[in-house]
């Protein structure tokens, strides 16, 4: 008696097995090195106080401004300010940051730089110092705001200068917060 005994694979066996195979014969990729991304920025907001002690002024504050440091060099910009006085109906919302890094000599504050608008049409400097000193509610963190003051406008040495409005506010945030955070981001590339 001559018996024949075939051997069969299951098609999935097969599969795993040429895929098994590849992989063996093709080596990965070299893994780039990784860039380094450094990223920094200021949030926040809340009620500040600024004006007289004895008839201060209230506005409504928020913020968003960061930078980040991109691989090749270049810097990216990206926020808004939104400030609203209480009781003058003044609402003052930039149109673009241009600058925000830390305040020079200092770790808990940034300075940012933009175009702010009181009517959404015309486009003045804006100037803002955001100080993170303290925790939530403690009266501690502050703005310091100047829009087309000459400080303002030297960072826009090329635009012309508009002097039908000249705002300035400082004070600390009575109700609210401001987080300062810098961060280096490593990107896998």
């Amino acid at each position: 008696m001559n018996s024949t005994h075939s051997t069969t694979l299951p098609r999935r066996r097969m599969v795993a097995a040429g895929l098994g195979a590849l992989a063996l014969g093709v080596s990965a990729a070299p893994k780039a090195a990784a860039r380094p991304l450094l990223a920094r920025g200021m949030a926040g907001g809340g009620l500040a106080q600024f004006g007289d002690a004895d008839d201060p002024l209230f506005a409504n504050f928020a913020l968003f401004a960061s930078s980040m440091q991109m691989p090749d060099g270049a810097t990216l910009y990206l926020g808004q300010i939104h400030w609203a006085e209480a009781g003058t109906g003044l609402v003052l919302t930039s149109e673009w940051i241009n600058q925000c890094i830390p305040i020079a000599g200092r770790t808990d504050g940034a300075e940012v730089r933009g175009k702010i608008t009181p009517d959404g049409e015309t486009r003045y400097p804006f100037l803002a110092y955001i100080f993170d000193a303290g925790t939530p509610g403690s009266g501690m963190d502050r703005v310091d705001l100047a829009v087309n003051t000459p400080e303002a406008q030297a960072f826009f040495p090329d635009d012309p200068i508009v002097d039908d409005f000249v705002y300035l506010a400082a004070g600390p945030l009575i109700a609210g917060d401001f987080q300062w955070i810098i961060r280096d981001i490593e990107l896998d590339v």
